[in-house]
């Protein structure tokens, strides 16, 4: 640009000496020299404008680019000072749902603890109640032993041959009587002394496995019209098994007490195989020297009999 302008400063100059030269040659000269230093000086200060403006330009690109940085900058700050607070915010809001989490499991856990205890309290309260239940239904009886196997009766049975009305205490006397209404068929004591014992001394899954039997009496409607309606109240009652026709009456014979003991007193009776592996309850109403029990147990026993338990409404005294 120096040079272009320096090149018109001298055209110019040039023809600016050939006018004035014809009338002062000297002015002619320095006019000459004097358009090419001007012209120069122009163009210098032009090219230097340029470069200035161009450098100024330059400057508020940077100055622009250094803005723009600063600016991508702050926001990259921005967003990772963002991103730092989402994630401790995350952090403590995963934190505290943790601590949620732990608190309602830890509360959920003393929940079924404290459930768990009390239905254990309440099973063992439950048993203790059961097992006090069945102590004092078992303390109800008295337990004797009949030829090796375990027996029990309810009452003290006075016979009245040897003790007549009037010689026993009161509660003995109605006992008896009981006992005589019983063996006629017209009293139910039968029934709460079997539920008793059974209920005092078998649980309800022992009980399963539990049968009821009877010693027949001497003819098949005694032993009908003594024990049928007995062994099916407590059957109904209880979870047992009816076994009043495990053992039955094959034919009549004579009453004890009319022609006295006999020596085999299963003579007349059938004993069913449906006894076997099953826990006999042997009842009767009278026991005096165990005789009629011994011998029914043993053939019981002979028939796959588990056990044999004698239990009888008296005890003859």
């Amino acid at each position: 640009m120096k040079t272009f302008c320096s090149i018109v400063g001298i055209f110019v100059g040039m023809f600016l000496a050939i006018i004035v030269g014809e009338y002062v040659p000297i002015l002619s000269i320095v006019i000459l020299f004097g358009g090419g230093y001007l012209g120069g000086r122009v163009g210098e200060y032009i090219e230097n404008s340029r470069w200035e403006r161009e450098a100024a330009e330059r400057q508020r690109e940077r100055e622009r680019v250094e803005r723009e940085r600063e600016e991508q900058r702050k926001r990259e700050e921005e967003a990772q000072r963002q991103h730092q607070y989402r994630l401790q915010n995350d952090y403590l809001y995963r934190r505290q749902y943790e601590q949620r989490i732990e608190e309602e499991r830890r509360r959920r856990e003393e929940q079924e603890r404290r459930v768990a205890e009390n239905k254990r309290k309440a099973e063992e309260e439950a048993r203790r109640k059961e097992q006090e239940r069945r102590q004092a239904l078992c303390a109800r009886f008295k337990y004797i032993s009949l030829g090796g196997y375990d027996a029990a009766y309810r009452y003290d049975y006075y016979p009245v041959n040897r003790y007549p009305s009037g010689s026993i205490p009161l509660a003995d006397e109605s006992a008896r009587r009981s006992v005589w209404n019983f063996k006629d068929g017209m009293s139910s004591i039968g029934v709460g002394v079997v539920s008793d014992f059974i209920d005092g001394n078998y649980t309800r899954e022992q009980m399963k496995n539990v049968a009821l039997c009877v010693i027949p009496a001497s003819t098949q409607a005694k032993n009908i019209r003594r024990y049928k309606s007995m062994c099916d109240a407590v059957a109904a009652k209880l979870p047992i098994q009816n076994g009043f026709n495990y053992i039955t009456v094959c034919f009549d014979r004579e009453d004890s007490r009319t022609v006295g003991k006999s020596s085999d007193t299963t003579s007349n009776l059938y004993f069913s195989s449906d006894v076997y592996g099953k826990d006999i309850i042997l009842f009767d109403d009278i026991t005096t020297r165990g005789t009629s029990f011994i011998q029914a147990a043993a053939e019981l026993k002979k028939r796959g009999a588990r056990s044999v338990r004698g239990l009888f409404l008296g005890k003859t005294v």
